[in-house]
């Protein structure tokens, strides 16, 4: 089974306006470099009326490193051992994310496949030919960038010194396919190919409970236009509804954090007659950040 799942954070340079932090809500570290650590889960589920097809994904472990100031960020991870056992099947996954936090701009990038899932009802039912394909990228824009830093309830490469939020206007779009198998017939035709383009608004927030404790969190919710590829309906367009949320809680000092984030991304597909499925992908993380001057003593 392929368990190396890699999970780039890239420093990106600002493709669009140069906007300053708001001093009296945002504080950046004054160290030079930043190391961190962490342990993290990441699953792409469907859901199909009452049935929920599951992978069995590996506890991933990794490490990065980032010079503040440059665009010179590296993270690497591996997955170490499936957190379910055997009776549980195995499962293929290539999953590649990369989300960026920048001061006005937040920029999502989802490459994932994968293949072999099962479902937990009475019994442990395997479809080791069950793949999903998720390839999408989102945009969003942070009306109050100055204020609410994404880059301090996210990355902990800031500090939000007070409570602040901002509304987000964005869009995405993506390429999906499922695919069931021969002998997992449940998709009609065995294959979905869909192409979804759209919007989405909403919310994010961080709240400064005390000098060290922050919770925050980002909620957007749009609609998208979709097309089936093959289904022979011609230029037929379908209406999509979307959500994307991610939340963080943190507790930092003055040069080390840590941090427990999380973010779920929803997508639906609808099928002939009433059948529906929902692609979800979920993410969490635990680590812990360390700011620091001098890379030798």
């Amino acid at each position: 089974m392929y368990r190396f799942i890699v999970y780039p954070v890239l420093l990106l340079m600002p493709l669009f306006c140069f906007s300053q932090a708001d001093s009296a809500y945002v504080a950046p570290y004054p160290q030079k470099f930043m190391a961190t650590g962490f342990v993290a889960n990441n699953l792409l589920m469907l859901t199909h009326g009452e049935k929920e097809y599951s992978p069995n994904s590996p506890l991933i472990v990794g490490a990065g490193f980032s010079i503040k100031n440059t665009i010179v960020s590296v993270r690497f991870s591996q997955g170490v051992a499936n957190l379910q056992g055997s009776e549980y099947g195995k499962t293929r996954i290539t999953d590649f994310q990369l989300h960026n936090y920048g001061r006005k701009f937040i920029t999502d990038v989802f490459i994932q496949n994968y293949r072999g899932f099962y479902n937990e009802g009475s019994a442990i039912t395997l479809y080791p030919d069950l793949r999903i394909r998720q390839i999408g990228a989102e945009g969003s824009y942070l009306f109050n960038g100055g204020q609410f830093s994404a880059k301090a309830a996210f990355e902990q490469r800031e500090r939000q010194l007070l409570s602040a939020g901002s509304w987000v206007l964005g869009g995405g779009v993506y390429l999906l396919r499922l695919e069931s198998g021969a002998a997992e017939p449940f998709i009609e035709g065995g294959r979905i190919d869909n192409l979804q383009f759209g919007a989405n608004g909403g919310y994010a927030y961080s709240w400064v409970v005390n000098e060290h404790w922050q919770l925050s969190g980002i909620a957007t919710a749009g609609l998208s236009l979709g097309h089936d590829l093959g289904s022979g309906d011609g230029a037929s367009l379908k209406v999509y509804p979307t959500a994307l949320a991610r939340g963080a809680a943190s507790y930092s000092k003055n040069n080390w954090a840590v941090a427990f984030t999380t973010i779920i991304n929803n997508r639906l597909l609808y099928a002939s007659g009433d059948e529906d499925y929902t692609i979800t992908s979920i993410g969490f993380q635990l680590s812990y950040v360390r700011h620091f001057d001098r890379l030798f003593k």
